[in-house]
């Protein structure tokens, strides 16, 4: 398996992980909540406006374009805070996370 579709899988199990964690999170999160009813009546006021279809497909796409880009940084900001937990973990356990151990299976498996 080739690196490019080794971290392929690695993120779309992590988005599922993510998925199910992150919702639970803000679920429980009111500010996350205001911030979401907030989004929501700004879409309803969208929606209400008087736009000819070329104004409406170039606002849809740049819309489209940043809920991509937010989905892709929130996986990777994820996938960021996993290492940043195993780097962590090896500091402060070092006789039970064995890095190198880690990365040594990692890399076979990208082959």
């Amino acid at each position: 398996m080739c690196d490019k579709e080794f971290k392929e899988l690695v993120k779309i199990a992590v988005e599922k992980l993510k998925d199910e964690s992150v919702l639970k999170l803000l679920q429980a999160d009111a500010s996350y909540q205001k911030d979401s009813n907030n989004e929501g009546d700004a879409e309803d006021a969208f929606n209400e406006l008087d736009l000819t279809e070329k104004q409406r497909a170039v606002c849809q796409r740049l819309l489209d374009c940043r809920d991509k880009q937010d989905f892709e940084y929130g996986t990777h900001a994820y996938i960021a805070g996993l290492m940043d937990a195993f780097h962590i973990m090896a500091v402060l356990f070092p006789e039970k996370w064995d890095t190198e151990r880690i990365k040594e299976a990692l890399s076979r498996k990208s082959r």
